[in-house]
């Protein structure tokens, strides 16, 4: 992959309509376009060394290992990087400047359902209102009355919202979902127009509505989030892995591992429509 920065151009107003237009010219006007734009990050492993006397002494394939460990977690950061730069947008600005927003508090819709205790392992604290599928149903109507296509919706739940999504199911509902998993290429189910993915981690946000940046360790109080787009509504730029290895290395006694990606990405859409998160609303 080659540059640095991927600009995408928006256009402007379409043109108005009139209705029994009379007799004569009329006023050309000129469409104004803008564009926005994403950079694209390299993303780098820390070099892992495999000793010759490691060689002679382990009983497995320790080189297999080690590089599998190295495209998994550069997938992994990706993974978390990307929903990220999905809801920060760069804009082009004067004199070669940018100017940075994030995706407003409009496109974000509270969880309503009962007084949940909150997972430690996330570094929360106390309750929060449950997700419930009616937030996905909101969700459903706020694509819809912006138009946005209704074809190739997708969501990214965080593990336990996600659960909390199939506990407010009807049996119904349940059976309607789960039949509709196709597991073998990540899709948990189908609801609402919404092709339904699962990941430990999404996006959170801190009480102030401030998001976390990935890898940063969440507060007491914070709040997670998943995510919900149509495909054309984002988009992002992806190399391809880079594995580097130097065998037989002098100072290290050894082989030498790590990899690199190119990665970036953004909301296609200035106006953030096709863009959504469910957020964890505090109890009273």
């Amino acid at each position: 992959m080659g540059g640095s920065i991927v600009y995408l151009p928006q256009a402007g107003a379409n043109p108005g309509v009139t209705k029994n237009r009379a007799f004569g010219a009329t006023v050309a006007v000129q469409r104004g376009d803008t564009a926005v734009m994403y950079a694209l990050d390299v993303f780098t492993t820390d070099p892992t060394a495999i000793t010759a006397a490691e060689g002679m002494e382990i009983s497995y394939e320790k080189q297999d290992s080690v590089l599998a460990g190295h495209t998994n977690t550069l997938a992994e950061a990706i993974g978390d990087e990307l929903t990220y730069n999905w809801i920060r947008g760069v804009k082009p600005a004067a004199a070669r400047a940018t100017t940075v927003e994030f995706l407003p508090a409009a496109r974000m819709i509270p969880t309503s359902g009962a007084s949940t205790a909150v997972n430690s392992e996330d570094g929360q604290t106390g309750t929060r209102k449950a997700m419930t599928y009616k937030e996905v149903q909101a969700m459903q109507a706020k694509f819809n009355k912006d138009n946005v296509n209704k074809n190739e919706r997708y969501a990214m739940l965080e593990s336990f919202m996600y659960q909390e999504f199939i506990d407010s199911l009807s049996a119904n509902q349940m059976a309607a979902f789960a039949g509709s998993a196709d597991l073998a290429n990540g899709i948990v189910g189908k609801f609402a127009g919404f092709t339904f993915l699962e990941r430990s981690s999404v996006l959170t946000l801190t009480t102030e509505g401030v998001f976390r940046l990935p890898g940063e360790a969440r507060g007491a109080t914070d709040n997670l989030a998943s995510i919900f787009w149509q495909k054309d509504s984002v988009t992002k730029a992806l190399g391809d892995t880079k594995i580097f290895q130097d065998f037989d290395n002098p100072l290290y006694y050894g082989d030498l591992q790590s990899g690199l990606v190119k990665m970036g990405g953004r909301c296609a859409r200035e106006d953030w429509k096709g863009l959504g998160l469910i957020v964890q609303a505090a109890t009273a």
